[in-house]
This record gives structure tokens, sequence and C-alpha cells, in this order.
């Protein structure tokens, strides 16, 4: 649910892939009207389903099962850690994945550490010096 009609919300995920344009996010129409009724949300009664945690920022899987019914959530369901909300003052949300699980995570590589050839010249000598 969200601030917007409709319960869309905007996002700006530049710090993800690099895109400046914002990207329209849509709540699932059966969680729209939440923030009318705001003291239920505490006992709103769903499971969520994930796909296993990975890396690949444009697909995501999943179903949110309350007890009559499934409904299926995608991409356009979702708030990707790293995201800035845009133009939408509130949403509500559940966190599927945190910590190294997110998405952001498992795409930052561990950081190379780059030396030049002097360098590795310079370590040399040093080294052989105080041997």
């Amino acid at each position: 649910s969200t601030s917007e009609p409709h319960s869309l919300c905007y996002i700006e995920t530049a710090e993800l892939d690099g895109e400046t344009n914002l990207k329209k996010r849509e709540a699932l129409q059966e969680t729209c009207g939440l923030e009318d009724h705001i003291d239920q949300l505490s006992s709103f009664d769903v499971e969520i389903e994930c796909e296993v945690p990975n890396n690949n920022l444009g697909r995501f899987e999943g179903n949110l099962t309350s007890k009559e019914k499934k409904f299926s959530l995608n991409n356009g369901n979702i708030l990707l850690r790293g995201a800035k909300l845009k133009n939408t003052q509130w949403v509500f949300g559940v966190v599927c994945y945190a910590g190294p699980d997110t998405k952001l995570m498992k795409n930052s590589g561990k950081v190379k550490l780059k030396r030049t050839k002097l360098d590795c010249l310079l370590n040399r000598i040093i080294l052989s010096v105080k041997i």
C-alpha cells in the first residue's frame, strides 16, 4: 500500500544499475487500502514465499498466500535495497531479504587490491634488504 492512487510508487535505482529515470512499482491490489485500517496491519495474516536470494536485479518471483488465495509477486512489486523512493510520501512493505542476502549485497564483489609493477618491485627490494 502506498500514499499514491492505485498503490503506485516511484523509485530511482541509480545506485543499483546507474539509471536515473524513475521506475514505477505497484502494490498488489489485494493489499491496497491497508492505510485505511492501519490498526489491522499487525493482524494481516499472510505468508510470503520467495526465490532463493540471487544477484539478478531484473528478476524476482514469489507468492503471497493468504488463507483463501495465492497471489503472484514479481519485480514490479518489490523495492530493492539501494533504491530511493521518489514522489511518494510513504509505503507499507515487508522485508524479504536482509543483510548479505539483498540483491545489492549479492552484486557487490570483493574489491581487488591493485598494485603497480613499481609497488611489487619495491616490496621485493625491501624484503631482500631486510633479509
